[in-house]
């Protein structure tokens, strides 16, 4: 479970989830081309913050179209199975309002480098993002690794905030 994130979304190894459509038929579809709205015009804590607590808010409505639009999620992944992937982070406590709000409080914040060291560069590695531009919340024993596009964060691992 600790590297559901960053193996979910580094790879191409993602599920399908299905929603009820209009009809009351079963959907699966996911807009993965739609972009999160920028927070801040530089990275910061509280950038960061927002961009969770919106994640957050999104899983826990079960709106995994918008929810999508808060990870970086591989090239080519197939929506219906980010949808799927995406419905398990609640159910496995990856993510949670409740933790988003007790990282807020006391979580370290800084760049992946500061925080997470040599376990974080294996991360990006994975990810396929520059460190440079990756940050990190951490507070035991949740973890959560964001790169920063020049507008926005995206989530690349996020581990047992749900938990706290």
């Amino acid at each position: 479970m600790k590297k559901l994130v960053a193996l979910l979304f580094a790879s191409v190894v993602l599920g399908g989830c299905s929603q009820s459509g209009p009809s009351g038929t079963a959907t699966t579809s996911v807009n993965t081309t739609a972009s999160a709205t920028p927070v801040a015009s530089v990275p910061d804590r509280e950038a960061a913050l927002a961009h969770l607590r919106k994640a957050a808010a999104a899983l826990e409505a079960k709106n995994y179209e918008e929810a999508a639009v808060y990870f970086k999620l591989p090239e080519g992944a197939p929506p219906d199975r980010i949808a799927e992937e995406l419905a398990k982070l609640i159910e496995k406590k990856e993510i949670s309002s409740a933790g988003v709000e007790k990282l807020a409080k006391d979580a370290k914040w800084g760049s992946l480098q500061e925080v997470f060291g040599d376990k974080g560069a294996r991360w990006t590695e994975r990810a396929k993002v520059p460190a440079a531009q990756c940050y990190a919340l951490s507070k035991d024993p949740a973890e959560v690794a964001l790169f920063w596009d020049g507008s926005k964060f995206l989530v690349f691992r996020l581990d047992d905030v749900g938990k706290l």
